[in-house]
């Protein structure tokens, strides 16, 4: 198994994730409800009582930001889970078995890859409506294609290598030897997926709550603020900046965490055989 190697930027990207998990989990010792509404702090600048000031209705933008980061996060968390899983073991069946299981997963992937991913998730949210479980099924479905991808190639150049070929004819499990020996020997490659994965899960789910068809009222997510903020982007523009600001912090964490030359080596080789 490889040792996974911390790099100075992966080490700033962990020191950032750690700061926005700490944001958010202090949302639930703000005091202020995140839909109570105020109408004598409507639009009020920030302060000391309303750090991050009042929206159009009065309410805590940092407690709103605070909640709507948690429930992006969330979204975002689950939407990986499932892609992973189902992107692994397709990934993980052709590159071990190659031939006929191959051929006929790597064309339907192909398919599936062939579209954007976002444009999946709109016309999966389309057709089983918005809201928080049909956003996270959406973008879950919406990832596997490119996370199939990649452990495919993974997988296949594993299964060539020697200790691979030893549990063969120690007729070890074929299960076992998929998940027990040869992913532990791709981790550093399965993370960086992961991790880029995640931050598109982060920004699609930001672009389909900002169109309206992501997380629903009462619920706020990063996107809905963002939506919300840019009709007082020039009478308030601290409803825009201070959302806008925590997904940014968030972004460049992760970023910088999937950074480096194992998955730009993986990604490069997502249409090769």
């Amino acid at each position: 198994m490889k040792k996974i190697k911390l790099n100075n930027q992966k080490k700033v990207g962990i020191i950032i994730i750690i700061f926005m998990i700490a944001f958010v989990l202090l949302g639930f010792l703000n005091p202020h409800p995140f839909d109570l509404m105020n109408k004598d702090l409507k639009l009020a600048g920030p302060s000391f009582s309303h750090l991050f000031g009042c929206d159009e209705f009065g309410r805590d933008i940092l407690k709103r930001t605070q909640t709507g980061m948690g429930i992006s996060v969330a979204i975002s968390v689950f939407s990986v889970l499932i892609g992973t899983f189902f992107g692994t073991v397709i990934g993980a069946l052709c590159g071990y078995f190659g031939g006929i299981v191959d051929e006929v997963l790597s064309s339907i992937i192909d398919v599936l890859f062939a579209v954007p991913s976002l444009l999946l998730a709109l016309v999966f949210v389309s057709l089983f409506g918005s809201g928080y479980l049909q956003v996270t099924l959406a973008l879950g479905i919406a990832i596997v294609p490119s996370f199939a991808k990649m452990m495919r190639s993974e997988f296949k150049k594993q299964r060539e290598l020697e200790y691979v070929k030893m549990a063969k004819l120690l007729k070890i499990p074929t299960a076992r030897i998929l998940f027990v020996h040869i992913l532990p020997n791709v981790t550093e490659t399965f993370l960086n997926c992961v991790f880029i994965a995640f931050n598109n899960c982060i920004l699609a789910e930001a672009g389909l709550s900002f169109l309206g068809i992501g997380v629903q009222p009462p619920l706020a997510s990063i996107g809905t603020l963002l939506s919300d903020g840019g009709g007082y982007i020039r009478k308030a523009p601290f409803m825009v900046f201070f959302p806008a600001l925590t997904l940014i912090l968030l972004l460049f964490g992760i970023g910088l965490l999937s950074s480096g030359e194992s998955f730009h080596h993986a990604y490069s080789k997502r249409f090769k055989d």
